[in-house]
């Protein structure tokens, strides 16, 4: 198993905010953070930053469905659209054809109805591909995404506790907005480069 430290940034970063802000709010929590921080308190820290990311990342899967929603969707389900600018027509309908090589006739037509058809088309990749970017981007999405949700909650909580702070408040969320296009910008990224990625895999026979 390869150690990513990707994979812990992901989760530390949004909760180190959420841990500040707590910090913030309620001194008597960690008086150290908002004093002097000595090597065993920023171990402490790490710690909470760790666990309290895991919950951020939780309201992340839920903040992502809200947000996916309005747009429209994931970017996975209109891929087949015309109106999808993901691909464009020509790689669309070599990814029809090659789908329907690959799997069936049946998920290439109804491809992007489920997130399932996803997963094996991530499981084809990363048997005959290389997945290296493809996770890349997804790492970095879900880093916006917590990113996203922390600063969101911060936001909440300052004007939960401090009503008067609400300037605070708003350049919070403001900054929560800037994440959330981040997140939408990678999580596009991630899609196209998943489609790229899988259109140049060989072509393989299904099992039947």
């Amino acid at each position: 198993m390869k150690f990513d430290p990707y994979e812990y940034t992901g989760v530390i970063v949004p909760g180190s905010v959420l841990v500040v802000t707590l910090a913030l709010i309620f001194p008597e929590i960690l008086p150290s953070i908002t004093n002097t921080l000595s090597l065993g308190d920023l171990g402490l820290m790490l710690i909470l930053a760790f666990i309290a990311g895991h919950f951020v990342q939780a309201g992340g899967n839920a903040w992502e469905l809200i947000v996916w929603k309005c747009l429209g969707g994931w970017p996975t389900e209109s891929v087949m659209s015309a109106s999808s600018n993901l691909l464009n027509q020509e790689q669309r309908e070599r990814l029809q054809l090659k789908l329907a090589a690959d799997f069936d006739e049946n998920t290439a037509t109804a491809f992007g109805e489920g997130r399932g058809q996803m997963r094996e088309l991530f499981v084809h990749i990363r048997q005959h591909g290389s997945v290296d970017r493809v996770e890349k981007f997804n790492r970095t999405y879900g880093l916006m995404r917590g990113t996203a949700v922390a600063f969101l909650m911060a936001a909440t909580m300052v004007l939960g506790f401090h009503r008067d702070k609400y300037s605070i408040a708003l350049l919070l969320a403001a900054t929560a907005l800037v994440f959330t296009i981040r997140m939408v910008r990678f999580g596009r990224h991630y899609a196209r480069e998943a489609f790229a990625e899988y259109l140049r895999t060989p072509p393989s026979s299904p099992a039947r």
